[in-house]
C-alpha cells in the first residue's frame, strides 16, 4: 500500500458511466458500464497494462514479450501474446469498432479521454500547477482529486522488472503530488492541521531518506504547537542519513531546525483577518407584487441536486429585475450565514460607463475585510484573492445591472457553497455556457398581477372602484412594472384624480405621460441605454420594427422590412433578443407597445424621409407575397387571381406552404394584414390594399368571418376608386358581392357583380370577366334555385366560355364544368348532369381544385339518388364528406362544421333511401354521441335542453323514421348553438370516421 493515500471511507468503484473504464493506480482493473470484468491471469493483466501505458501507440509484440519475460523469452512467447490479446479483445469488444485491434505486427488499444485513472491523475496534477498562483483552493481540490485516483501501489500484484520499474516511476510522481498538496495546505492554511500531520508522518516513515517530506512534517508539527516532536523528527532524519548514506541533512532542513530552536515567528502563518459578515442587500420593495411563480421556481431549482452556483435574471428595461432579485435574496438571506454582497455594475446607466471588474473586486474584497493596502495588484491576482477569501464561506453575491459576460465572469466566487445572483438586460449566454447558470427570464405582468400592483400602491378601494380604467392603464403601460409604478406615483400624488383621466393622458402619448425627472426611473432614459449598446444593424432593425402592424411578427417579415438577407437580419434579431428588446416565442417574435412607441420615435428622428416609405412598401410587398402563397396552397391551380404585382428588392421570396401551414399563417397574420390594408389605404399604397383583401377571401369565407371580409374589401374598394384602378375595383366588388350573398341581399350582390363586370371590361381583362360570370352562376343556381333562372345561368356559362376563348384560355373552361352540371341537374336533365359532373370530377381532381371537386361530387350524389342508384349516391356523398373533413384548417372553421353537419344529415337520408337501415342508425348514433360528449358540461339552458333530448334519442330502441327526423332537427339546433358558441368540433371529429368506415348491414 502506498503511503500517500488520502483517507477514504471505502474503496470507490470506477465510474458507472457508459463505456469502458480502466485502472492501473492499484491493481489493473477494467469496468464496462460500471460492472468489473475478469481480466484473467497476472500475465494477461500485464499485457493490458503495457497496452494502456502506450496511450494509443501501436505496441509491437516484442515489447509485450520483453515486459512479460524480460530475457527469458519462451519459444511459445508470440503465440501466448496473441492468445492474451485475443482474450482481451473478446472481453473489451471484438466488433469492428472495438478498442483493441491489430495493426501490422503490433496491437493498438484506444482509450476514451478520461477513461484511465492514470490519465485523470496526470491531468489533475498539471491543472493544479496552472491554477496554483491564482486559486489555491482550486489547486488543492485538484491535487486531492489526483491523489484520490490511487487505491494501492501502481500495477499491484503484477510480476516482472517492467512492472517494478513503472511502479517506481509512478510512485515518485505520487509522492511529489502529496508534497505539493502539503505545501499548499501549509502556505494557505487549508484543511485540518491534524490530518496533515498524520499524512506527513506516514509518508516520512515510508520515505525515510526524502528530506523534503521531513521538512514539511517538521513545519506542520511546529505550527500545530508540537515543537519538541518537530525537533525529534529532525534527529531521526539526521541519524538515518548518517547511518544509511554517511551524510548530514541539507541546508533547508538545518535552517528549519535552527528556526524551530529559536522559535522564529516567521515560521507561523500570517494571522487570518477578522471575519467580516457583510449585509449589503438594498431594502426589499414593500409593495412587491406578482412573480410568485418565478420566486417559487427559483427556490425549487436551487434546492435541487446538483444546484447551480450562478443565476441570471434577465428581461427588458423596467420589467423589475432588480426588485425581483432583491426580493428573492432577502427571503433567502438566512440560508447564507456568512453574509450578502451587492454591487451595481452599471452596465446600462446614464453615461454608458460600466464598472471595471478590477474596481469591483477591490470593493468586494474590502467588504470582506481585506484592506486596500493588503490587496494584490492586477486583475488575475485580485480575482484569485477574491475566490480564496470566499472559498470557505457560504455567501450570497448579487451582481446587479450587468452589461456583459466578461464583466460577470471575473466576479464569480470559487467553491460550491456561495451563490451569485446576476441581473441584466442581456441573456448573458456566455455566463450560462461557462458556468451552467440557471436562467430566469422575466416577462411582463399579467392583468391580475398588474391590478394587484396598482392596488398595493393606490389602495384596493380606489382600484376596485374603476376596474375598466385599471385594465386600460395596465394595457397602456404594457403591464410593465416600472411604467405602472410611475403612473401609480402620479395618481397617488393627486388624490382627486380619477383613474380614467390617466387613461386619457396615456392614450395621447404614453412615453410623455411616463416621463419623470429621475433618469433611473424615466422609461425613455432606461430604453436609451439599451438602444445605445446595439450595433448599427441591430439599431436599424429595432427602429424599423416600429412599422410592424402587430406586436408579433416573423423573421421573414423582419428581413423584408429591412431589405437585408435573412442571415444578416437573424444576426441583428439575435442581438435584440439577447438585449431583451424583443422576445422569441413559438417561431415568432414579440415586443410590448412601449418599446414600439420608443422605436417609432427613434425612427422619426433618425431615418430619412425616403427610407421610411420604402420600408412600408417592402413590408406590404412581403404580406402580398405571403398571402398569395397561402391562396395557392388552399386553392392550387386556381386562375381566378389578379396578375402578380411587382415586388421591391429585398423582399423575402414566397414560402412553400401546404394547406395546414396556409391556414396557420392566415390565422396568425390576419390582425397584421387587416392593419396593413388600412395602412396601405392611408399611405398611398392603394394596390396593396386590394391585393391583400382579395388574398384573404378564402380564409375569411371558410372561417365564417364575413364582417371582416366586408371591412377589408370596403377599404380596398375605396382605395381602388380613389386611384381609378379598374382591376382593383373589380376584385373588391366581387368580394363584396359574396358578402351581400351571405347576408341574403341578392340585389346588392347582383349590383356588385355588375359593377365588377364593368370594371374588368374597362381594364380589358376577359379572364376576370369570365370569373365574374361564374360567380353570377353560383348566385343563380346555388342560392336562388327556386326562381327558375336556369336559362339565365346557362347563358352566363356561354358568356364566360366565349370570354375565355377570346383570351385564348380554353384551358380555364374546366372552371365552368361543375356549375354547368349543377344547371343540368336542377333543370331536370339528370343523365346529362351525371356525364357533366363526372367530367368535372375528373378534371378538378387532376388540378387539385377541391372546391369545384366537392361540388361535382354533390351533383353526382343527388343525381344518382334521383336515378334510383342509391349505392352510387352514397359512394359519392361519402367521398364528398371525406374531402371536406380532411381540410387542413387547424381550427376547422364554423362554416365548414355546419356544412359537415348537413352533409351527414343528407347521407343518413340516402342510406335510408337505399334501405341501409342498420348503417343509417349506426351513423346517426355515432354523431349523436359525439354531439353529447362535445356539449357535456355546458351550463346554458338551451344546451342543457339539447343534452336532455340527446339522451332520449340515444337511448331509443328500434327507431323509426320519426327518430331520424328528430335527429335531423337536433343537428340543426346544434348548428344554431354552434353559431353562437363557435364550436361543432364533434362533427369534424366523428362524422367522417363514423360515416366512411361504417359497414353496410342488412336492415332489421
Amino acid at each position: 500500500m502506498v503511503a500517500f493515500l488520502l483517507p477514504r471511507s471505502s474503496e470507490p468503484l470506477a465510474s458507472s458511466a457508459p463505456g469502458l473504464e480502466f485502472a492501473v493506480l492499484g491493481p489493473v482493473r477494467v469496468w464496462r458500464d460500471g460492472v468489473e470484468l475478469n481480466l484473467g491471469s497476472p500475465q494477461q493483466r500485464l499485457t493490458l497494462a503495457v497496452l494502456l501505458l502506450a496511450r494509443g501507440r501501436v505496441v509491437q509484440a516484442a515489447e509485450i514479450i520483453a515486459a512479460l519475460w524480460a530475457d527469458e523469452e519462451p519459444l511459445s512467447a508470440r503465440g501466448t501474446v496473441r492468445t492474451y490479446v485475443h482474450r482481451l479483445r473478446r472481453m473489451l469488444g471484438d466488433d469492428a469498432d472495438g478498442p483493441l485491434r491489430s495493426v501490422g505486427n503490433g496491437y493498438q488499444l484506444r482509450v476514451e479521454e478520461g477513461a484511465l485513472d492514470l490519465d485523470r491523475f496526470v491531468a489533475a496534477r498539471n491543472a493544479a500547477v496552472q491554477v496554483r498562483a491564482g486559486d489555491a483552493v482550486q489547486a488543492g481540490r485538484l491535487l486531492r482529486a489526483a491523489i484520490g485516483e490511487w487505491t494501492d501501489e501502481a500495477f499491484a500484484g503484477l510480476p516482472g522488472e517492467w512492472a517494478a520499474a513503472e511502479r517506481r516511476r509512478l510512485r515518485y510522481l505520487g509522492v511529489q503530488t502529496a508534497e505539493s498538496l502539503a505545501e499548499l495546505e501549509l502556505e494557505f492554511e487549508l484543511g485540518e492541521r491534524a490530518d496533515l500531520v498524520e499524512r506527513l508522518a506516514t509518508l516520512a516513515e515510508a520515505e525515510p531518506l526524502r528530506e523534503h517530506v521531513h521538512e514539511l512534517l517538521m513545519l506542520a508539527l511546529y505550527r500545530s504547537g508540537r515543537p519538541a516532536e518537530a525537533l525529534t523528527a529532525f534527529e531521526q532524519i539526521r541519524a538515518t542519513l548518517r547511518d544509511e548514506l554517511g551524510v548530514d541533512p541539507g541546508p533547508a532542513l538545518r535552517d528549519l531546525h535552527q528556526q524551530i530552536l529559536r522559535a522564529d515567528v516567521d515560521l507561523m502563518p500570517a494571522p487570518a483577518p477578522i471575519a467580516v459578515r457583510p449585509a449589503q442587500l438594498p431594502a426589499a420593495l414593500p409593495v412587491f407584487s406578482g412573480r410568485q411563480t418565478e420566486l417559487d421556481d427559483l427556490t425549487t431549482r436551487l434546492g435541487a441536486d446538483p444546484a447551480p452556483n450562478v443565476v441570471v435574471v434577465h428581461g427588458t428595461a423596467g420589467v423589475g429585475k432588480t426588485t425581483f432579485a432583491v426580493r428573492w435574496a432577502t427571503l433567502a438571506a438566512p440560508s447564507y450565514p456568512d453574509g450578502q454582497l451587492y454591487v451595481n455594475l452599471r452596465g446600462f446607466e446614464a453615461g454608458g460607463v460600466a464598472r471595471l471588474p478590477e474596481d469591483v473586486l477591490g470593493e468586494l474584497l474590502e467588504a470582506l475585510g481585506v484592506p486596500a493596502g493588503d490587496q494584490p495588484s492586477g486583475m488575475d491576482a485580485l480575482a484569485a484573492r477574491y475566490r480564496s477569501t470566499l472559498a470557505a464561506r457560504r455567501m450570497l453575491v448579487v451582481l446587479d445591472n450587468a452589461g456583459s459576460d466578461t464583466q460577470v465572469l471575473a466576479l464569480l466566487p470559487g467553491g460550491t457553497d456561495s451563490l451569485t445572483l446576476v441581473t441584466s438586460r442581456l441573456e448573458l449566454s456566455g455566463v450560462v455556457v461557462a458556468t451552467g447558470a440557471h436562467s430566469v427570464p422575466l416577462s411582463l405582468l399579467d392583468d391580475q398581477e398588474s391590478a394587484d400592483l396598482m392596488a398595493l400602491r393606490l389602495g384596493r378601494d380606489r382600484v376596485a372602484a374603476e376596474p375598466e380604467a385599471v385594465r386600460e392603464i395596465a394595457a397602456a403601460c404594457a403591464r410593465l412594472p416600472l411604467a405602472l409604478a410611475v403612473v401609480c406615483a402620479r395618481i397617488a400624488g393627486h388624490p382627486g384624480l380619477a383613474l380614467s383621466d390617466t387613461v386619457r393622458d396615456l392614450r395621447e402619448n404614453r412615453l410623455d405621460t411616463l416621463e419623470v425627472a429621475d433618469p433611473s426611473a424615466d422609461l425613455r432614459s432606461l430604453l436609451s441605454w439599451s438602444y445605445r449598446a446595439l450595433t448599427p444593424p441591430a439599431a436599424r432593425l429595432f427602429r424599423l420594427l416600429s412599422l410592424m402592424p402587430a406586436p408579433e411578427f416573423t423573421m421573414a417579415a423582419a428581413a423584408s422590412l429591412t431589405g437585408l438577407p435573412l442571415r444578416q437580419t437573424l444576426a441583428a434579431m439575435r442581438e435584440l433578443t439577447g438585449a431583451c428588446l424583443v422576445t422569441p416565442q413559438r417561431g415568432r417574435y414579440s415586443w410590448h407597445d412601449l418599446l414600439r412607441d420608443y422605436a417609432g420615435e427613434l425612427l422619426e428622428e433618425t431615418d430619412t424621409a425616403d427610407e421610411i416609405p420604402a420600408a412600408h412598401r417592402r413590408l406590404l410587398d412581403h404580406h402580398v407575397v405571403l398571402t398569395r402563397a397561402g391562396m395557392d396552397a388552399l386553392d392550387p391551380n386556381n386562375a381566378d387571381q389578379p396578375p402578380p404585382p411587382d415586388v421591391s428588392d429585398g423582399v423575402q421570396p414566397a414560402p412553400e406552404l401546404d394547406e395546414h401551414a396556409a391556414w396557420t399563417m392566415y390565422a396568425s397574420e390576419f390582425p397584421a394584414v387587416l392593419a396593413l390594408i388600412r395602412r396601405a389605404d392611408e399611405l398611398g399604397f392603394e394596390r396593396h390594399a386590394w391585393y391583400l383583401a382579395w388574398y384573404q377571401r378564402r380564409f375569411l369565407h371558410w372561417s365564417n368571418r364575413i364582417d371582416d371580409l366586408a371591412v377589408c374589401n370596403e377599404i380596398a374598394l375605396r382605395a381602388a376608386v380613389r386611384t381609378g384602378d379598374q382591376r382593383g375595383i373589380g376584385y373588391a366588388h366581387r368580394a363584396l358581392a359574396f358578402v351581400a350573398k351571405c347576408r341574403d341581399d341578392d340585389a346588392a350582390s347582383e349590383r356588385h357583380l355588375d359593377q365588377a363586370l364593368a370594371a374588368f371590361a374597362a381594364a380589358d381583362d376577359p379572364v376576370a370577366q369570365a370569373f365574374v360570370h361564374r360567380q353570377f352562376i353560383g348566385l343563380l343556381i346555388y342560392y336562388r334555385p327556386d326562381v327558375g333562372q336556369y336559362d339565365a345561368a346557362s347563358a352566363r356559362v356561354e358568356k364566360a366560355r366565349a370570354l375565355l376563348r377570346s383570351a385564348h384560355r380554353p384551358d380555364l373552361e374546366c372552371a365552368l364544368l361543375t356549375p354547368a352540371s349543377r344547371i343540368l341537374f336542377q333543370a331536370g336533365r339528370t343523365e346529362e348532369a351525371v356525364a357533366a359532373a363526372l367530367l368535372a370530377r375528373a378534371r378538378n381532381e387532376e388540378l387539385g381544385r377541391k372546391s369545384d371537386l366537392v361540388d361535382a361530387l354533390d351533383v353526382l350524389a343527388f343525381a344518382h339518388a334521383k336515378l334510383g342508384d342509391h349505392q352510387k349516391a352514397i359512394k359519392f356523398k361519402e367521398e364528398r364528406i371525406a374531402i371536406l373533413s380532411k381540410t387542413d384548417d387547424p381550427g376547422l372553421s364554423l362554416s365548414l362544421r355546419e356544412v359537415l353537419a348537413f352533409e351527414v344529415i343528407e347521407l343518413i337520408s340516402l342510406l335510408l333511401g337505399a334501405g341501409e337501415h342498420a348503417r343509417a342508425e349506426t351513423t346517426q348514433r355515432d354523431v349523436l354521441r359525439g354531439l353529447r360528449d362535445e356539449l357535456a358540461g355546458a351550463t346554458d339552458q338551451a344546451t342543457r335542453d339539447l343534452l336532455r333530448d340527446l339522451d332520449v334519442l340515444i337511448s331509443a330502441e328500434r327507431p323509426g323514421r320519426e327518430w331520424y327526423a328528430a335527429g335531423e332537427a337536433t343537428f340543426r339546433r346544434a348548428a344554431e348553438l354552434a353559431e353562437q358558441a363557435g364550436s361543432l368540433r364533434w362533427m369534424a371529429q366523428l362524422a367522417p370516421e363514423g360515416v366512411i368506415t361504417a359497414t353496410p348491414e342488412e336492415p332489421t
